[in-house]
Parts: C-alpha cells; structure tokens; sequence
C-alpha cells in the first residue's frame, strides 16, 4: 500500500482526511530514520508536512511544511499520527519481490550449509554435526553408514535416549512412541532409519527433525 488515506473524527476539529504517502518515504543509509511525506485536509485548507521517525527508537516528531492555521488542529492531528504510527502504519507489510525471495532462500541455504560440520571417522563413518536452538547452544550428531548393498543407515548412535534420567522415564516413553510413529526403529536405544541413496536426502531432513525436536522440547 503505498498511499494510505483515513478520515478521521478529531474532537475539537471534527473530520479531517489524512493521507500519507509512503511511495515517497525516505530513509538515512542504515535504515534507522525515515521520513514519511502526508497531508490532511481541513475544512479551510490542506495542511501538509512530514513525519521523521525511527521504529527501533520509537521515537517520532512532526516536521509541518504548510500547518494548520489552527492550533488546535495542529496538536490533535499530531497525537492522532503519533499513535497511528506506532499503533497501524508500522505494522503494514510491503510485499516481497520474486528477487527478493530468492535472495532469502539462497542466503538461508548458504547460511545453513556453513553452520554444518562433518568428518569420516576411522570406521568410514560419516558424522555430521548440526547446531540446535535450545536454552544453551547445543549440537546434535547424525552417524551416517553405508551397508554392502549401496543402502544407508542414519543413526543417533544411541546419544539421545541414553541422555534421558531415570526420573525422566515418562518423557523417554514419549519419545520411543512419537519416533516409531514417525519411522524410526530402536535398537539398543538407539535411533535409526534405513535410507536408499535415492531417498537419502529426503531421510536425513527427516532424521534431523525429529531428533531436533528431541533436544529442543526434551533436553536442552
């Protein structure tokens, strides 16, 4: 929306349109202050000036090109804007170009690909390390092994059941039974999901979920 336009009952004045332009909004290089052209018609003219705000502030003032001659005009449109603007405008979504998304998702990628560590144990075992969102900075372990027949296995390596206390047992039961619901196979507390390689991809996302949601609702 790049002109929104508001009738609005001011008490003292009666209604008044205001209008402001945000296809010609400015903003300072970091993206911190902006200024916001708008105009509001009386009933004897049309007043015209510019809001200067900060959202992270939250700080804002009037700067009048043409006011109002009257002042009472003047000060009720003033608090009307400061509490629309805060309360409405700043809360309005600018849609995202098609460029813009793919810049998102390249960057989301990019970014997810570098927080991604792995290594081939003596064994040949793959094992891959992701970082976890928790109540303290936590990574989990993926153990990638390749059977004879070209197959994969994706494993905890039995870490995360064995990490559950005895007092704990209920919140393990639950686990077992949501990890068999979802695929998973347990053996000797451990997790494991066989793949093909052509389903590898789609598995280890799949692995990687469910024992994410593991650590976050369970052990961190």
């Amino acid at each position: 929306m790049n002109i929104i336009s508001k009738k609005v009952n001011l008490p003292k004045v009666g209604t008044v349109r205001i209008t402001f332009y945000r296809d010609r909004r400015k903003s300072t290089k970091d993206k911190q202050t902006f200024s916001l052209p708008f105009d509001v018609q009386l009933s004897e003219k049309t007043a015209t000036g510019e809001i200067i705000y900060s959202p992270i502030f939250r700080s804002c003032r009037i700067m009048w090109i043409d006011p109002p001659e009257d002042s009472k005009a003047r000060e009720e449109t003033e608090n009307f804007i400061k509490e629309f603007l805060f309360g409405t405008l700043l809360a309005i979504t600018e849609p995202i170009t098609i460029d813009e998304a793919q810049n998102i998702i390249d960057d989301f990628v990019f970014s997810l690909k570098s927080s991604i560590r792995f290594r081939i144990s003596e064994n040949g075992i793959c094992e891959i390390k992701i970082p976890v969102v928790g109540k303290q900075s936590k990574e989990l372990t993926v153990f990638i092994r390749k059977k004879d027949t070209g197959e994969f296995i994706l494993s905890d390596n039995s870490l995360i059941l064995r990490q559950f206390r005895p007092h704990e047992r209920g919140q393990k039961e639950r686990v077992v039974f949501a990890a068999k619901r979802l695929g998973l196979e347990i053996r000797d507390e451990e997790l494991f999901l066989d793949s093909s390689k052509e389903e590898l991809p789609f598995n280890l996302h799949k692995f990687i979920q469910i024992i994410s949601a593991v650590y976050i609702f369970y052990l961190s």
